[in-house]
């Protein structure tokens, strides 16, 4: 049973759709979600991804210059607070 799972927060609407584009034209899963409450952002629109996918996905979003603000750890038991999983320092 998954306990967690990761998504991909953005600074801009911009980013976060061509990200959505860019990943699956590398057929590597993502999935278009709401930021949780409980991540801060500009941007109300998260990549969801799988956990297996993730350097995959860092590679492809370094190759293609993908501006991503950061990947999150969110649990699905609510009281269990979001981890910062990957800061990207752009």
């Amino acid at each position: 049973m998954k306990d967690s799972k990761l998504l991909v927060v953005f600074k801009s609407t911009h980013s976060a759709l061509r990200f959505e584009k860019v990943i699956k034209d590398n057929n590597l899963y993502t999935r278009m979600v709401p930021v949780p409450r409980q991540i801060s952002t500009s941007c109300g629109i998260a990549g969801r991804i799988k956990k297996e996918d993730m350097a995959d996905i860092i590679d492809v979003c370094q190759k293609y210059e993908l501006d991503f603000h950061k990947i999150y750890r969110v649990y699905i038991d609510k009281s269990k607070q979001p981890e910062n999983v990957v800061t990207n320092e752009k």
